[in-house]
């Protein structure tokens, strides 16, 4: 998501809260933005920007990250229930995981962003007080940051639940850029 009329690129993460900040955002009254379909890359972002006739390199950019752990486990939340997110995509059915936890993490591929591209980066677990900061530094009136759930039967208990020393260790294989960049723990 870009805004000319605000002058910033956020660029979404996914399994970060980054469909209910593009909601939060998309209802500001005179923002004008373009929402790309689906995790468009910072790259991809910052042409559209050029081809609108701006210069992406004035524009604040900004991204949000998540704990590793707590987010692996809602991104396999995510892809084991995406038929029942996306009923009528035969391309998103063909990407549904039908097997457990640790199949999953073992089967798993992380997209690398180097979060040093962007001026600001919200952290999931201070959400409502980071993305009140980015809004008063856009010089915007706080939306209300709404829960969008995407109804996955996440069932309601710690992410560190489902690790075991072998899948907590892999994990943190995947993410050792976030983790060492945020200095995340389990």
């Amino acid at each position: 998501m870009y805004s000319n009329s605000h002058k910033f690129i956020f660029f979404h993460v996914g399994k970060c809260a980054g469909t209910s900040i593009k909601k939060s955002l998309a209802a500001i009254k005179g923002l004008s933005y373009d929402r790309m379909k689906g995790h468009s890359s910072l790259a991809e972002l910052q042409q559209c920007v050029r081809e609108s006739g701006f210069d992406p390199e004035k524009y604040f950019t900004f991204s949000v990250t998540r704990n590793p752990w707590d987010r692996h486990v809602s991104l396999y939340y995510h892809m084991t229930s995406i038929t029942k997110i996306h009923p009528n995509d035969p391309l998103k059915a063909k990407m549904e995981f039908k097997g457990s936890f640790e199949d999953f993490v073992y089967n798993s591929y992380v997209a690398k962003f180097d979060y040093s591209l962007v001026d600001y980066v919200i952290r999931y677990e201070n959400l409502i007080d980071d993305f009140d900061q980015l809004c008063n530094h856009l010089n915007i009136k706080t939306p209300v940051l709404p829960h969008f759930d995407y109804n996955t039967g996440r069932p309601k208990v710690s992410y560190r639940s489902y690790y075991n020393s072998e899948t907590q260790k892999k994990v943190s294989e995947l993410y050792a850029t976030d983790i060492d960049y945020f200095n995340y723990e389990f």
